[in-house]
């Protein structure tokens, strides 16, 4: 099956990337909530944040689906970022998607969707044993979410020769 992730994002027709830099930022805030972790780990989680975190998924499904249906490629989550090849290829995507939108007044800054890749470069860095890549302050403009995929896909691009 042939996916937005095959697609090169920079030839979406414009409603399309809008359409899908949203889908990706609600799949990617359901990701982050559901991954979570409350301080005492092995606490339940309380039901308000049950609620926030289905309330999360029935967002990004009900997008999902109308995604889909109005758009080819079909939209497939990406399952495995859990090294710097494939969590540097994803973040160059979304650094792409994020810059085909960037002067639509009504485009969002991807904060859910940095928190993701944040997370998995936690991840990556940690199993290789490497030293995490430090995190500016939240962004809340575009232009800085442009940056920090950037310098991502860089600190993933660098580790990856460094395993090589």
């Amino acid at each position: 099956m042939y996916t937005t992730s095959d697609a090169p994002v920079q030839t979406l027709p414009f409603a399309q990337a809008m359409e899908l830099s949203q889908l990706v930022d609600l799949e990617a805030r359901w990701e982050n909530l559901r991954i979570y972790q409350p301080a005492g780990a092995g606490t339940p989680s309380t039901l308000t944040e049950l609620h926030q975190r289905q309330k999360a998924y029935e967002a990004f499904l009900a997008k999902l689906g109308i995604y889909n249906k109005a758009y080819k490629p079909a939209h497939v989550a990406e399952l495995l970022l859990n090294n710097t090849s494939r969590l540097g290829k994803w973040c160059w995507t979304m650094h792409d998607l994020v810059l085909r939108i960037q002067d639509d007044p009504q485009a969002h800054c991807p904060t859910h969707l940095l928190a993701k890749a944040y997370r998995w470069a936690d991840r990556v860095a940690d199993r290789m044993k490497q030293e995490r890549i430090a995190r500016p302050a939240p962004s809340t403009t575009i232009p800085a979410a442009l940056q920090e995929l950037e310098t991502l896909a860089r600190w993933c691009d660098n580790l990856s020769r460094v395993a090589a």
